[in-house]
């Protein structure tokens, strides 16, 4: 009897989660993901033809999941300037890993900074002082010689194998 037990309550655990997750989130069409690793399986080498082999099966917006983190791809141009532009506030908070925690200062940084008044005052801070052409010409120099170290250092490392 308790043989039986085991598996008809692990099928129906199953079955509860699944029915929650399509009751729970609201999602647009995309290949079936699998357990734990989700779409990273289905994603071919080239993954921009992938995406729109997936677009023409499913439509212009896909949910894709890489791993347990869902990720929603819109591939079509009017449909991305609607989310991107028009409706940028709804979708302005970002959801912080932990991993990405590590990054942020609590969330007062640019790029982690949840949708409010810090983010559009940091945000309008460097498009006003920090990106002008003004200031990004005065930077040029630094930031040749940046790029040029670099190169440097990948051609050095690529030349002497035996180093690493």
């Amino acid at each position: 009897m308790n043989i039986l037990l085991i598996p008809i309550s692990f099928i129906t655990l199953l079955v509860a989660y699944r029915i929650f997750q399509r009751l729970r989130f609201k999602l647009p069409p995309g290949p079936r993901p699998w357990p734990i690793v989700g779409n990273l399986y289905d994603i071919k080498p080239v993954r921009f033809r992938c995406f729109a082999e997936w677009a023409q099966a499913y439509g212009p917006i896909i949910s894709v999941w890489f791993g347990s983190t869902l990720n929603v791809i819109v591939s079509n141009t009017e449909l991305a300037k609607e989310v991107l532009k028009e409706n940028d506030q709804q979708l302005a908070d970002r959801h912080r890993s932990r991993s990405a925690a590590k990054f942020s200062r609590d969330g007062k940084d640019l790029i982690w900074a949840d949708y409010g008044p810090h983010y559009v005052k940091v945000r309008k801070v460097c498009t006003l002082e920090l990106f002008t052409p003004k200031r990004l010409e005065a930077l040029r120099p630094i930031r040749e010689d940046e790029v040029s170290a670099m190169v440097e250092s990948i051609f050095n490392d690529c030349t002497n194998p035996g180093k690493l």
